[in-house]
């Protein structure tokens, strides 16, 4: 990790150590970290593809924050790709985002716990104030943590209005893959599997974009991301 992005983390960090909407867990350790360290690994042997990366790479360079839109199915295999990012990533205020939460911690990243029905306006409000005063990137979920699944909610693009970032909307497939019997049917792509990244073209929400402007910018967002997911599906087979 370069000496700048480890700066970056660290000024991150400092600046939300008393933040009551995140929660600073402890990294992995004993078995549990035995056993991240070898997901680690198999998600590290997948043949990995992006589609339309030169067109967002200054985007994700550090000092140029930007916001990158995710479907809850996808959630396992970015946010390994992710890992080495300086970032600010909503995270679920449920017991089922804990391990998300550890799980960017033992990362170096920054988890603010929020949801739709839990301290949602909160978690946003600081994101805006980490990603002002830092310029990391944020990453949210797009469907939230209960869905409906690949329904874009609107805290993309409220955090999009707050800070004057972009929206990166993504799309991901992969196969051979299991699917988790769960509301969004959750990827985990089996060892060496074809994973392949799709980013849409970024979506930016002026500062005044209210009411039906928002409702706008969101179905924007969900059928970039939808068609994102489509052509990533296709490529995969």
């Amino acid at each position: 990790m370069s000496l700048h992005v480890t700066s970056c983390l660290m000024k991150v960090r400092e600046s939300i150590t008393d933040s009551s909407t995140t929660i600073i867990n402890k990294p992995w350790s004993g078995v549990h970290a035995i056993l991240f360290r070898l997901a680690e690994l198999w998600l590290a042997s997948c043949r990995f593809t992006i589609v339309e990366q030169d067109a967002i790479r200054p985007l994700l360079e550090p000092g140029h924050p930007a916001i990158i839109a995710l479907w809850h199915a996808s959630l396992i295999y970015n946010l390994f790709y992710f890992r080495r990012s300086p970032a600010v990533v909503m995270v679920s205020g449920s017991s089922d985002g804990k391990w998300v939460a550890r799980s960017l911690n033992t990362w170096g990243q920054i988890p603010i716990r929020g949801s739709r029905h839990r301290g949602g306006l909160r978690a946003i409000r600081e994101m805006v104030r980490i990603m002002r005063e830092q310029g990391c990137i944020a990453g949210i979920v797009a469907d939230g943590s209960k869905g409906p699944a690949r329904i874009a909610q609107k805290g993309a693009v409220v955090l999009a209005r707050e800070t004057g970032a972009p929206v990166v909307p993504t799309g991901l497939a992969a196969k051979p893959a299991y699917r988790f019997n769960s509301w969004d049917r959750t990827i985990l792509p089996f060892p060496g599997s074809k994973v392949v990244m799709v980013y849409g073209q970024p979506i930016s929400v002026p500062p005044d974009a209210r009411g039906i402007q928002v409702e706008e910018f969101r179905r924007n967002l969900e059928d970039s991301m939808n068609e994102a997911t489509r052509l990533a599906e296709e490529i995969t087979g």
